[in-house]
């Protein structure tokens, strides 16, 4: 995929009075430095700018954003309303968007401090992404996790969700990786062990564990007969 920059939030509806933040990214979702940024009206806002923008709006109006590098430009849109909440059904932000790309699951993320708020699975051209945004839609980073369908090898910073119904394989990158849907309680814990892994117990009477790795959370859903009827990957900061 060619080299891409983009401003993220690049679509922010927001209203009289509130504040939000902007950042210049790449293809990657990494942060760009020494950013100038030109607002259509900076009468409308009043504004703190440095590697990222932030916009305080004291004016309704729609608003042409423009980030710009020595080697690189990105354009985005702000629409100011007044009134005390947006209009049901307003879409707060759009963050990005990619040509040859369909985004195919919105996750909410654990909350941690400084992390994520949720992480956009999209498919594109060359393979599949996760990316993570703040829950004003600045893009934290964008990970490739595979290539056409095939993982991505180990080492190269992907990460990737699993379809159930695979075996067990102790030496698969995460427990969600390695666990199947109808897997028995007793035996996940004795895969646990064997990675020296430690879980916490939710509330449901030990139906649900979380366990913490490296880069991920695991969270694990049993039935009553303790058997695995639900896993979920989420990303959190490294």
């Amino acid at each position: 995929m060619p080299n891409s920059y983009q401003i993220t939030p690049d679509k922010t509806t927001m209203l009289v009075g509130e504040t939000r933040r902007f950042r210049m990214v790449d293809q990657n979702g990494q942060a760009q430095h020494k950013v100038t940024w030109t607002i259509s009206d900076a009468s409308a806002f009043q504004s703190v700018e440095g590697d990222e923008l932030q916009l305080y709006a004291k004016q309704s109006g729609e608003f042409r954003l423009s980030a710009r590098t020595d080697f690189a430009t990105a354009e985005g849109t702000v629409k100011v309303a007044e009134g005390s909440a947006l209009p049901a059904g307003t879409v707060k932000w759009a963050s990005g968007a990619k040509n040859g790309c369909k985004t195919t699951r919105i996750i909410p993320a654990v909350q941690v401090p400084n992390g994520p708020a949720m992480f956009q699975q999209s498919i594109c051209e060359d393979g599949e992404y996760v990316a993570a945004y703040t829950a004003d839609g600045v893009q934290l980073w964008r990970r490739k996790i595979s290539n056409n369908g095939a993982p991505v090898e180990p080492g190269s910073g992907g990460n990737s969700y699993e379809s159930p119904g695979k075996p067990m394989e102790a030496h698969a990158t995460s427990v969600c990786d390695s666990v199947a849907v109808g897997t028995e309680q007793e035996k996940i814990r004795d895969l646990l062990g064997q990675r020296n892994l430690t879980f916490h117990e939710q509330p449901g009477r030990g139906r649900v564990w979380l366990v913490e790795e490296s880069g991920t959370q695991c969270k694990l859903t049993f039935d009553e007969k303790l058997v695995l009827v639900k896993k979920q990957k989420v990303f959190v900061v490294e």
